[in-house]
């Protein structure tokens, strides 16, 4: 079972685990709609159930006869969770509390959970953080996914293997497709206004590509038991930390040369953290399979093709 399937990163996982044969169910509200799905509607493994992880029985009667459960449904984004802090809270915390539950009633074998790097807020940049160093959340959003993280490890009792991965900000092309992430929504505004304002240019932020999840997904559902037992593993490549203003250097010199950056130094979001993805390498064999160049790449290419034709649409946003 997939939890939020239907979504940015969810979308790629049903991909994959359907193309390694094995039988998905998606659980999904749908609240942003179904049409990433579209592509695999009809594919004889795939089953679609329209359901809210808040709804317990529902989650039990759609995770029977499940092995493993991908817990991703969440309102995610720090403005996204601002707008409905209720909402937010039974979702993010609430949710994850009603999966775990169903899922040891339905003897599930293991469980991965999708926390965020995020939880790191605000950290000293000269050392790269691990996945020991102090949580410093500066977020409702990261405040939940980190209730949930300590839910489901003090309530862990044995039977189901549970795996906690915090990852990086994820980007590049989705059949969900997103513009309010730091890397898109930069690729956006430099190809739709040939401008680009980077606020606190010199902030950290490590970066993911939205297919590498699914990646991780499989190593750690493929690993023996005692490497990802209530085990958190952050998710990314220690490579792929950036600065922000980075980024901009990267849109400019390799996709958009006349762009016009301009630099602001203060930003509202206060977040800086360089992450430390050593563990995941070490233990799962997890590597990135696409640079930060070669998405950006594919997001200016899904503009410039006129394959999406209005980034600014509310459709591709979470906010």
């Amino acid at each position: 079972m997939i939890t939020g399937g239907a979504g940015y990163i969810g979308s790629w996982v049903v991909r994959r685990q359907l193309a390694a044969g094995n039988r998905v169910v998606v659980y999904d509200n749908l609240m942003y709609g179904g049409k990433s799905l579209i592509g695999v509607l009809g594919h004889p493994n795939l089953q679609l159930v329209q359901g809210d992880v808040r709804d317990p029985a529902a989650l039990a009667e759609a995770m029977r006869g499940v092995d493993n459960v991908v817990h991703l449904a969440a309102i995610v984004g720090e403005a996204a969770c601002d707008k409905s802090p209720e909402d937010t809270r039974a979702i993010n915390f609430g949710g994850t509390q009603n999966v775990a539950i169903a899922a040891r009633q339905n003897h599930v074998q293991r469980m991965v959970f999708f926390s965020t790097c995020s939880s790191y807020g605000v950290q000293d940049t000269s050392q790269l953080a691990d996945e020991n160093t102090q949580l410093n959340p500066v977020s409702l959003y990261a405040e939940t996914k980190i209730d949930s993280e300590k839910f489901l490890l003090d309530s862990s009792d044995g039977s189901m293997a549970q795996t906690i991965f915090r990852p990086a900000t994820v980007h590049g092309a989705s059949a969900r497709m997103r513009f309010d992430l730091i890397v898109n929504h930069f690729v956006r505004d430099a190809y739709a206004t040939g401008k680009l304002m980077i606020f606190a240019p010199e902030m950290w932020r490590p970066l993911i590509w939205v297919g590498d999840p699914a990646q991780a997904i499989e190593l750690a559902l493929a690993a023996e038991d005692k490497i990802i037992r209530d085990q958190i593993f952050n998710l990314g490549a220690s490579e792929s930390n950036y600065r922000k203003g980075e980024i901009g250097e990267i849109i400019k010199e390799k996709f958009i040369p006349n762009l016009e950056v301009e630099y602001r130094n203060t930003d509202s979001d206060t977040r800086s953290y360089r992450v430390d993805f050593s563990k995941i390498r070490d233990s799962l064999g997890f590597s990135s399979s696409k640079t930060l160049e070669q998405a950006i790449g594919d997001v200016y290419q899904s503009l410039s093709s006129g394959m999406i034709q209005d980034p600014f649409d509310q459709e591709y946003r979470n906010d």
